[in-house]
């Protein structure tokens, strides 16, 4: 395979511009190439470090070899989503996508290793990709789980999934997101962007010698090109803040074939890379090594091509990958599982069945086939990204790198590598692009003793760029042609659809709306649209009829009888919130308690929209998300109780009741009885001794002598919560020495407090407070003219007047106006104010304050 390079006669190879024009001819076909320069994926700062090459040397990219000017993108023979990512230096090395597959191209290497010095009419090699090691009907997936740390995951199928697991190509995390910053708003598409630290190892260097770096730009450039696709669903920048090469291999992470100790190894090692200053130039947030290492995932089964975990970007400890390098089709390896990193699932994961989604097979397909998208990504892959975004899990991929700017031109991978180059780095040396096969969507390459010996596959496309005709070049596996139109088109929002359905019956729930980025949508390297993307607001605002199940108990009652093989649990166990102990970022996910016991499991990732995120807020939940709500259930309301528990009230609706308790006598002793209706239980027993063994305990029971708490001379040492009538009571243990009882909600019956007193009866000391309603009475609400002063009516020689407030009779109380409507208002005391100045009066010709020539002065 040949190519032939257009360009403008005052345009020199030496120099080339930020436009190519290339054509590919291969196969009896024609692919054109329009490309255009974008190095944008190499950050300013961007810097490369030797380790183990005569000591540690360090160095800005531009110091050792400027390699920005070599990388392109564009499409193929002038067709939208037929993209091309190429390298233009040292020939055409890259891939491209066509209707047929994808496709790569590499310069094809002399017979003494060298390639040919002249760069634009060195033969290159074609070739497509399959998984390695397996045949090209193989439908195997390389995963595999470790059985470590069992916790629940998706129920729909009626069994338990492992969550914290380790997974051969990822697992789920529960980890905190470290994020730097202020907190942003939820919901808005905003640019990101990855900071990454690429690492080769020893074998890497041995391997490609000193192409190594212009090698792994090349296959980087591929893996940014990915993520720009619209189909992602967010503006996704992969940025090269550093690479790190490492010559001896004592100087780097333990490597072995073992993926998972690789893996961790690398977690750990790269944490003395870092600088954890998010503002500094060579801080990275997530970590990528690329190794020659044939690693597996267990004995004998060496399939393996990646290792990451699932939703750790931003965690500086876990927030890292792996991949096998066996070709330019590393990149979509290396895309696949920085997708790991983002939280996304397999394409055939139940989930995406859960949520409704058809398999469809993109870059996290568990394993390629000849029906693998591996440029595109598929709904499910859209869905979990956004929102592991959304729900503030990347906020350390705000900032933009900063640093030197380039404006320079790059070149396509396919330019650089031609299929028969490409066919050794995948199969070894030898390797030819098979003839008579179809171009651009899929590589099938000879081995190294000829074509008589059949051809294989990886199934991955030519690289992007590679000839496929007259005038015709590989862009995404299909054979476009060359002078299709590569501008960016930058996206622009659609119209808001339909809000949806409420989503609860009453108590508060949320309808939403959203928009998609397709008006148009962003191709070209054009910029994914920025803003909000959803919108929510309140529906069924009033409030359930008593007797109602708590919302978050109606949704784990509905996993009563199942027992998900669990050892222990019953066929007809039943399930209880769990509230307590749960940690604040993982409110909004159904956890939920087997009855009568501690055990607890996560039965889903996220509660119904609308539910209460805690039994004491009214802040709700909404799409895996605590937001803020009011006392009315109005999203974003700042409406409070009052401590009458009136919401939006004044106070003037009750009055406190307070009080004390020091007598000892054996056994329980009445110390006061709650109304039905109080609000605000505030409840003390202070030890006598200043530590918790005094011998005395509160103890709660209901009307009918039923104890609630500490009843039968059993005290429970430890902080604990009582549902009582629809209302939960906090307690704080009896293992403290101010041992407390608080309950902010109304009690709908009557509460009994109680002191249990043993041992050597010394004197409790207990003290409460609650709040009771009073009677709604006009004639108890009167003006007051005694208000404050208001400000004086003139500058000098004034007067004011108190302004007339509303009061509760009984104890003075400042009440809203709105309870004394039904009076006529007062009119408060009048006095002089601002008497010690008086008014001069003076003609002048200067106009200041007032129309007449006429001014005021005041001494």
């Amino acid at each position: 395979l040949h190519f032939r390079r257009r360009r403008s006669a005052d345009v020199a190879l030496a120099a080339p511009s930020s436009r190519a024009h290339y054509r590919l001819e291969a196969f009896g076909q024609r692919f054109l190439l329009n490309l255009s320069a974008d190095a944008a994926f190499i950050a300013p700062s961007y810097t490369v470090t030797h380790l183990g090459a005569r000591g540690r040397r360090e160095a800005a990219d531009g110091q050792e070899q400027e390699l920005h000017h070599c990388f392109f993108t564009g499409h193929v023979n002038g067709k939208r989503g037929h993209r091309a990512v190429f390298s233009l230096c040292t020939g055409l090395i890259g891939t491209f996508t066509t209707h047929n597959g994808e496709y790569f191209l590499e310069p094809l290497m002399r017979d003494d290793g060298e390639e040919d010095e002249e760069e634009h009419s060195k033969p290159h090699l074609f070739y497509k990709h399959e998984r390695k090691k397996r045949s090209a009907t193989n439908q195997t997936g390389p995963c595999a789980s470790t059985g470590n740390n069992i916790s629940m995951d998706s129920l729909a199928s009626g069994k338990l999934t492992l969550i914290m697991q380790m997974y051969c190509c990822g697992c789920i995390s529960n980890s905190k997101s470290h994020s730097s910053g202020s907190r942003r708003k939820r919901f808005l598409s905003y640019p990101r962007f990855v900071e990454l630290m690429v690492t080769a190892d020893a074998k890497m260097v041995r391997h490609h010698g000193r192409n190594l770096e212009h090698y792994i730009l090349t296959i980087m450039s591929v893996v940014a090109a990915v993520y720009k696709d619209p189909s992602v669903g967010n503006l996704i920048n992969i940025m090269i803040v550093k690479l790190i090469v490492i010559h001896n291999e004592q100087e780097g992470p333990h490597v072995n074939f073992y993926a998972a100790t690789t893996l961790h190894n690398f977690c750990l090692w790269q944490q003395s890379q870092n600088v954890q200053d998010d503002s500094h130039p060579s801080h990275h947030d997530t970590a990528l090594l690329i190794t020659r290492e044939d690693i597996c995932r267990a004995k004998d089964k060496c399939d393996t091509l990646g290792l990451a975990e699932l939703g750790t970007m931003c965690d500086p400890y876990r927030s890292c990958s792996i991949s096998e390098e066996n070709g330019l089709s590393s990149a979509f390896t290396i895309a696949h599982e920085l997708g790991h990193v983002f939280n996304m699932p397999h394409d055939d994961n139940p989930k995406c069945r859960e949520a409704g989604m058809k398999h469809q097979y993109h870059v996290m397909a568990p394993t390629l086939n000849y029906d693998t998208s591996p440029w595109s990504w598929s709904k499910c892959s859209r869905k979990y990204i956004t929102e592991f975004l959304d729900t503030g899990y990347g906020e350390c991929l705000m900032d933009e790198p900063v640093g030197r700017t380039y404006d320079l031109p790059v070149k396509l991978p396919g330019q650089l590598y031609n299929a028969n180059r490409q066919c050794e780095l995948m199969f070894g040396p030898g390797s030819k692009v098979c003839p008579f096969m179809k171009q651009c969507k899929r590589l099938w390459c000879t081995s190294s003793e000829g074509d008589h010996k059949g051809c294989r596959t990886q199934h991955m496309p030519l690289a992007d760029g590679t000839e496929c005709g007259h005038g015709m070049h590989c862009r995404h596996g299909m054979c476009v042609n060359k002078e299709m139109e590569t501008r960016p088109v930058h996206g622009e929002w659609g119209p808001w659809g339909p809000y949806s359905v409420c989503s609860r019956t009453c108590g508060g729930g949320t309808r939403s709306t959203s928009r998609d980025c397709n008006r148009p949508e962003p191709r070209n390297g054009g910029r994914f649209c920025v803003g909000r993307r959803m919108k929510f607001r309140s529906c069924n605002t009033e409030p359930c009829p008593r007797g109602w199940k708590d919302f978050r108990e109606e949704q784990c009652s509905q996993f009563d009888g199942k027992h998900f093989n669990i050892n222990g649990l019953p066929p007809t166990v039943r399930w209880v919130p769990k509230y307590s102990g749960i940690l604040m970022k993982d409110r909004c996910k159904l956890f939920c308690r087997v009855a009568g016991t501690m055990a607890y499991y996560q039965l889903r990732d996220r509660v119904v929209d609308g539910t209460p995120c805690g039994p004491d807020t009214y802040d709700i939940c909404v799409q895996g998300l605590c937001r803020q709500a009011g006392c009315d259930h109005v999203l974003n309301s700042k409406a409070r109780n009052d401590k009458c528990g009136v919401c939006g009230g004044d106070n003037s609706s009750c009055k406190t009741i307070a009080g004390t308790f020091n007598n000892a006598q054996y056994g329980y002793n009445v110390v006061v009885r709650i109304p039905a209706g109080a609000t605000n239980i505030d409840i003390k027993q202070v030890s006598y001794s200043g530590t918790p063994e005094d011998d005395n305990y509160l103890a709660l029971s209901d009307s009918q002598s039923h104890f609630l708490l500490n009843g039968n001379l059993v005290v429970s040492m430890f902080k604990r919560e009582i549902s009582f009538k629809g209302t939960e009571i906090e307690y704080s243990g009896s293992n403290t020495t101010v041992e407390r009882i608080n309950c902010t909600e109304r009690i709908e019956e009557e509460l009994i407090l109680q002191v249990l007193c043993v041992g050597n009866l010394y004197n409790p000391d207990v003290r409460y407070s609650f709040n009771i309603p009073i009677e709604e009475q006009r004639e108890q609400f009167v003006w007051d003219s005694s208000g404050p002063w208001q400000e004086c009516s003139r500058m000098c020689q004034g007067e004011r007047r108190r302004k007339a407030v509303c009061v509760r009779r009984s104890d003075h109380l400042v009440v809203s106006d709105q309870r004394c409507e039904h009076l006529p208002r007062t009119r408060g005391a009048m006095e002089s104010c601002n008497a010690d100045c008086e008014l001069r009066y003076a003609h002048t010709h200067v106009y200041r304050l007032t129309s007449s020539p006429r001014s005021e002065f005041c001494d």
